[in-house]
């Protein structure tokens, strides 16, 4: 299976915004490796084929973003799947399906920005568990997911590219596509609520915008520094920061 060129992303059915974390320039002239990293929607929708396909590519770690209730309500179709080793890690411990959560209301109140940036600053034994996940099952393929693939998977999508020197630019860019990606997903989410809560199913770029500038002001731009502060030691980000590296 190849991945489309411009984007990275794989043309697997049943996956809307699957991409390879490889192919992202950074400061040193270098790309990100491929087929180390992948990033995606749920993995719910999978058939036989589809699961084939991730299994060739190779993928053999999956790790579940989601909270418990999520995962069981919409458990993965490659969960017991002997191909695979699977991790369920909510990077968010509420359900995210539940709009009248209040995590979820002020999110509506405010912006998916907002919550990204709490979750910075109250979900770090839930970041430092996933990245300690990946970096044990390290020489393995590691596709991680969350429900739609841009908002907790898009925050370690980030640190990652953060960590290897990719510029923020290319990283605002890398996030917001994911709403063109996954229009017809939500599109009945989106039907199903008030206008003025429609837009924590897209991705607009404000609201990585808002966790960088977070970033800038909290740690000093350096996301070493909140890694830190989520208790991963120096030997285990330098070896995170190593993952992507060719």
């Amino acid at each position: 299976m190849n991945t489309d060129m411009t984007s990275e992303r794989l043309p697997i059915p049943g996956l809307y915004n699957a991409r390879d974390l490889g192919g992202m320039m950074t400061h040193d002239g270098k790309k990100t490796a491929s087929h180390r990293l992948i990033r995606s929607d749920s993995l719910d929708h999978l058939n036989d084929t589809s699961a084939d396909l991730l299994a060739a590519y190779p993928v053999e770690v999956i790790i579940d973003l989601r909270s418990k209730e999520e995962a069981a309500e919409h458990p993965d179709a490659i969960r017991n799947d002997p191909r695979f080793t699977y991790y369920n890690i909510p990077l968010l411990r509420i359900n995210a399906d539940d709009i009248n959560n209040s995590v979820i209301v002020d999110t509506i109140s405010t912006s998916l920005g907002h919550l990204y940036v709490w979750m910075f600053e109250n979900s770090k034994e839930a970041f430092a568990e996933v990245l300690r996940a990946i970096l044990k099952e390290n020489g393995k393929t590691v596709l991680f997911h969350c429900a739609h693939g841009k908002d907790r998977t898009g925050l370690i999508a980030a640190i990652f590219y953060l960590l290897c020197g990719v510029d923020r630019k290319s990283i605002i860019e890398n996030y917001a596509i994911s709403y063109s990606y996954i229009k017809e997903l939500v599109a009945p989410l989106i039907a199903a609520v008030p206008e003025n809560a429609r837009h924590i199913y897209r991705s607009d770029a404000s609201n990585i915008e808002r966790l960088l500038h977070h970033l800038d002001e909290r740690y000093d731009g350096c996301i070493e520094s909140f890694l830190s502060s989520c208790s991963l030691s120096d030997s285990e980000i330098s070896e995170l920061k190593k993952i992507l590296l060719p």
